[in-house]
């Protein structure tokens, strides 16, 4: 081969990869088609239940909402709660997230482990764990009692606190992670100048931190909220009927009432809510830093003597902390206690609840049917997002703008809407009896994930190697099974595991899309906890901690097994 001949050889690559780029550009429909079919049209139903009222078109559903005194109280309550938990999550991240980013890199790996624990945990194993820990009884309320702090128990659970607590626990990890990255990216030669100069702890954060760590924190409020105003689990498990929210009363509508006209207008208030915030989002930040993240560098902000103020945050940020860490903690040693009401700590210890779990036929069918779902989602999910991910990658950039908008939004609308949606649609067809509407509605939650992080890792790919491979003759499949899978393949497993995790752990599907014969494991735990206390809720929950923990583990060891690999093979 001549060197006049590498140009040719060049220009004739670059044009079999154009002539590749539109068909490949393909590849996004079938997730296209499964979202339309599968969540874009049963929404579409459902919301239209609400403009009819008695066979004519009509707004009295919505109108019933500001006259009927307690739905006007559900409404008020859904919004200041979900106010309240973001202002809670927002004050308690920053000490956190300000210790995390001013400690030595091995102590700030442990904290990464205290926030990314009970964030990797399933909600309901969380929400399980703060009843079995604030129950009259439980172990706050011996400890308050026992230290004379308090002369009776008080009620933790089923009023506001519990759901403060609660959803706190559950949704703080999405403050503290984007306001990590920017206390990373915070120049402390800044601190350093201000507190030469004399300014104050109060000033050192009014004039420098807050400003420079605004956008992460902005960010991690829109989500907090945009997550809260939809929560179904943990208010209806932890509050009263004070703190009825919009989610559970959608449930009421459908379950007990067959209101599915007030139903489906709650459901499009709260289906606005949501797309509104998700709409601020992506104004002021962009979708894209969903897909690519912050990168979280700058200089680490240790070193140095702090100051009152930065001991005070130091402190408050380990009690943090501690809030995340405890009920996991907690919950691990009362599943090996004996006796028939949960205890910290344990009077005798046994494996009593873990043999109730694994010797009865309904917890290992449970276990069994979400293992199977899991797999089968895993699958489907993995096919549609890798797919999609790969056909928006080939398109030009000024066309995949509201394709990856549409992509990303299930993931983002409540799952009681895409629950009640999908029952609506598959309960008359039969298709809730036999799983397919459960595979169907968790694929719809995890499909999001799968795209967003293989859509990550082909941002990171090199497309010089893609070239590069197709103008030394391969075909795009040789140079798909050669190059691009190998560098990809971190991002793969990475998917794979988001995609198990979420049908795994999911609860408000499996709770409208299963019946008895059909039901989940963490349908049946919710049922626990729901009808009366059953303590094998707490083995089950430790169960799934560690299976969560094996899981986490394994992707960890083979993410990095899959980036040597990588790297091997594009060298």
């Amino acid at each position: 081969m001549t060197i006049s001949s590498i140009p040719r050889l060049d220009a004739a690559g670059k044009e079999k990869g154009m002539r590749r780029f539109s068909r490949l550009t393909l590849l996004a429909l079938p997730l296209l088609i499964f979202l339309a079919l599968f969540f874009i049209w049963p929404i579409l139903g459902l919301l239209k239940e609400g403009f009819y009222s008695q066979g004519t078109l009509s707004a009295d559903n919505y109108l019933r909402l500001l006259r009927v005194p307690i739905y006007r109280v559900v409404l008020q309550n859904t919004f200041v709660i979900a106010a309240v938990v973001t202002v809670s999550c927002v004050v308690m991240s920053y000490p956190l997230a300000y210790l995390m980013a001013s400690v030595r890199p091995a102590l700030s790996k442990l904290l990464f482990f205290a926030v990314l624990l009970p964030f990797w945990s399933s909600a309901l194993v969380r929400t399980s764990a703060w009843i079995a820990l604030l129950q009259q009884n439980g172990p706050l309320n011996t400890l308050l009692v026992t230290t004379r702090l308090i002369d009776h128990p008080v009620a933790f659970l089923y009023n506001f606190t519990g759901v403060l607590i609660g959803m706190t626990h559950v949704l703080m990890p999405f403050v503290v992670l984007p306001l990590y990255s920017s206390f990373r990216a915070l120049d402390k030669s800044l601190i350093q100048a201000a507190q030469g100069l004399g300014a104050d702890s109060i000033g050192i954060f009014t004039r420098i931190i807050f400003p420079l760590t605004r956008p992460g924190v902005v960010a991690g409020a829109i989500i907090v909220f945009m997550n809260a105003v939809g929560y179904y689990i943990t208010p209806s498990l932890m509050g009263g009927p004070a703190q009825r929210m919009i989610a559970e009363l959608i449930s009421y509508n459908i379950s007990d009432e067959l209101n599915w006209g007030i139903a489906a207008a709650l459901a499009g208030v709260l289906l606005v809510t949501t797309l509104f915030a998700l709409w601020l989002f992506n104004r002021l930040f962009g979708l894209d830093k969903l897909m690519g993240g912050q990168s979280g560098k700058g200089s680490q902000m240790s070193g140095g003597r702090r100051t009152g103020g930065g001991r005070m945050s130091a402190l408050a940020g380990l009690l943090c902390a501690v809030f995340l860490l405890l009920p996991i903690l907690v919950v691990i040693p009362m599943s090996f206690g004996t006796s028939s009401f949960p205890t910290f700590p344990p009077a005798e210890y046994g494996i009593r609840w873990y043999r109730s779990f694994f010797q009865d036929p309904k917890w290992m069918a449970a276990l069994w049917q979400s293992i199977k779902i899991g797999a089968m989602v895993t699958v489907v999910s993995m096919l549609l997002g890798a797919s999609a991910a790969l056909g928006v990658y080939k398109m030009r950039p000024g066309r995949k703008g509201w394709l990856e908008t549409l992509f990303i939004i299930p993931m983002s609308v409540p799952a009681i809407i895409t629950a009640v949606a999908l029952y609506y649609l598959c309960g008359p067809l039969g298709l809730v009896n036999n799983s397919v509407a459960l595979v169907i509605g968790h694929t719809v939650l995890a499909t999001p994930y799968v795209y967003i992080t293989l859509r990550a890792a082909l941002q990171s790919f090199d497309p010089s190697l893609e070239l590069a491979a197709l103008s030394l003759g391969a075909s795009w499949v040789q140079m798909f099974r050669r190059v691009m899978l190998p560098a990809l393949l971190p991002g793969i497993i990475g998917g794979a595991v988001f995609a198990f995790i979420t049908s795994f752990d999911d609860v408000v599907m499996s709770l409208f899309l299963t019946n008895l014969r059909n039901r989940t494991l963490p349908k049946l735990m919710y049922e626990g906890l729901s009808v009366d206390f059953d303590p094998t809720v707490i083995s089950a929950s430790c169960v799934l901690i560690a299976a969560t923990a094996l899981i986490l583990i394994a992707h960890s060891l083979f993410g990095r097994q899959g980036e040597k690999h990588a790297t091997t093979t594009t060298r």
